[in-house]
């Protein structure tokens, strides 16, 4: 074989190797390509799944912190913590316990808390909301008044109107008597008063009461008979007019 030939044949060699090379090379290019990809959807996928966990995580915290702020807000304490001072005296009437004697909104003794509607209802489970619907307009104007010092402390007892015009209601008896409270009529609660002799609080002598009128939340229920009638029967807890009127006068005089 002449030189020239040799010569062809080694340059024929080096090509096919620089050619095998380079196909070498660009295998090696598509591959780590292929491989940088694949490495960047893997981490845009996990950084999906975390994103996806962490705001399941923010929803449900939202969720469970919106849904414990409505339980709360039905509890007395939320009152007692957002308008603090006002709220302060009531909260006791709520955690007393029936039976027992216990302290008025007033921080008067109370023989037997079973007299308080609120240590009543506490008791079996109602909430502050069963009662008080507050109105926007209502809660505005109590919102300002707590802010500018403004504010009755105690905050004014509500009357039985203002409870039944704060539900949308027509009377007491719907606020009262109702299927989810105290399922009676007029005439099942006078039957459930002959006890009391002559003088019925349920009987209407003189027109129908409001419920209000004797039983009170936040104090001891009064016998309003005795206003008039000095030997009608006081239950066990309650007081009679006189000494109701005695301890409104004087909570009037430390206002």
């Amino acid at each position: 074989m002449s030189e020239s030939e040799d010569l062809k044949r080694d340059e024929a060699i080096k090509a096919d190797a620089v050619e095998a090379g380079n196909e070498e090379a660009t295998k090696s290019d598509a591959a780590a390509e292929s491989n940088g990809e694949a490495k960047t959807d893997r981490v845009l996928t996990s950084k999906r799944k975390r994103l996806g966990v962490t705001l399941a995580c923010v929803v449900a915290v939202l969720v469970l912190a919106g849904v414990g702020a409505m339980v709360w807000r039905e509890q007395p304490s939320f009152c007692n913590a957002i308008c603090h001072d006002p709220m302060d005296p009531y909260l006791p009437t709520y955690e007393a316990t029936p039976g027992e004697s216990a302290t008025d909104k007033w921080g008067n003794e109370v023989e037997d808390a079973g007299s308080m509607l609120a240590a009543v209802h506490g008791e079996v489970g109602k909430t502050r909301m069963d009662c008080h619907v507050p109105q926007l307009e209502e809660q505005v104007t109590e919102g300002l008044e707590w802010v500018t010092g403004n504010y009755d402390s105690p905050l004014l007892e509500r009357t039985a109107t203002q409870l039944v015009e704060a539900r949308g209601l027509e009377n007491t008896d719907e606020l009262c008597m109702n299927s989810s409270c105290h399922p009676y009529t007029r005439d099942d609660l006078e039957k459930k008063t002959a006890w009391m002799g002559k003088i019925n609080p349920h009987t209407p002598q003189h027109g129908e009461q409001e419920c209000t009128t004797c039983h009170k939340a936040h104090r001891a229920s009064v016998n309003y008979c005795t206003q008039c009638h000095t030997d009608a029967v006081v239950p066990d807890g309650w007081i009679d007019y006189t000494e109701s009127k005695q301890l409104q006068e004087a909570a009037a005089a430390t206002e």
